[in-house]
């Protein structure tokens, strides 16, 4: 499959989005993003561009982005995982999501019974 790529042009929409402080190019940024907890450093991958949402809708209109641009997402925690699951496999756009901080409701498992 033929992905986009991530240009000025994105990245200018990227920070529309988000505001500019939230759209990360810094190549030693992009490197601290480009594994997760697997030791084996082969696996690297290193993304185009970091963004830090912090609303839904935000999310929203990246991915619409993304898609218009045919560009690979990829979504991150805290790159803690031990199986390459944040490791942008085709460069892009990396989510992260360490701005959605707060809990917003809480579902009990009694409540999901009903």
């Amino acid at each position: 499959m033929r992905y986009g790529k991530v240009t000025d042009e994105v990245i200018k929409k990227l920070k529309d989005i988000v505001g500019e402080r939230y759209v990360i190019t810094d190549r030693d940024a992009l490197e601290a993003f480009s594994i997760d907890e697997v030791a084996d450093k082969r696996y690297a991958r290193m993304p185009d561009v970091i963004v830090k949402p912090r609303t839904a809708e935000e999310i929203a209109e990246i991915m619409k982005l993304a898609n218009k641009y045919r560009i690979p997402v990829t979504p991150r925690g805290a790159g803690s995982g031990l199986s390459g699951g944040a490791i942008p496999v085709y460069g892009g756009i990396v989510i992260s999501f360490e701005r959605m901080n707060k809990i917003l409701e809480i579902d009990s498992l009694e409540q999901l019974r009903k």
